[in-house]
């Protein structure tokens, strides 16, 4: 008898070693996460994230690049999105691929820029007589819903911290 419960207890801690040895895999991809998706420009902002790239590319890879990261160009859906957007990117001087102006639709093509310290937002329709809009190249802003923001609570950061143990 005493050798059975030896054997349990044996068992028992072979089992719990191996829950957290999967809890710490848990974690670490969990935290991997969060410090991998911020350290590349993404901005929280009550919510939604933002990445703000730093690379001029086409509206087809603007758009590739933010479906790559689940998320999609940016939809200014509201005057205080559109406020945030402006301040965000009010001192680069540069213009942006997004997915949609306020109050406009989800079109192919829409810039936002900073013009004469108003932003402006609308559809490339034609860019000069040598290049079309497919071949002109900007920065781009992509937008990730609040649950993809990769926000570790606290709970979840002690739970991570601690085994577990049998209880």
């Amino acid at each position: 008898m005493h050798r059975d419960l030896r054997h349990q207890l044996t068992e028992v801690e072979t089992k719990y070693r191996s829950v957290n040895e999967t809890k710490a895999q848990i974690c670490e991809l969990l935290t991997s996460r969060r410090e991998q998706a911020f350290s590349q420009n993404w901005i929280r902002n009550e919510g939604p994230c933002y990445y703000i790239s730093t690379v001029y590319t086409s509206y087809d890879e603007a758009k590739q690049y933010c479906s790559k990261y689940d998320s999609k160009l940016l939809e200014i859906n509201s005057a205080e999105e559109e406020n945030f957007v402006t301040k965000t990117v009010r001192d680069q001087g540069n213009s942006y691929w997004i997915g949609k102006c306020k109050d406009g639709e989800v079109v192919s093509n829409v810039m936002f820029r900073m013009y004469g310290g108003l932003p402006e937002c609308g559809v490339c329709r034609w860019y000069t007589e040598r290049k079309t809009c497919d071949q002109v190249r900007y920065l781009f802003i992509c937008e990730r819903s609040a649950p993809l923001c990769p926000v570790i609570s606290e709970k979840i950061q002690d739970l991570c911290q601690q085994p577990m143990r049998p209880t």
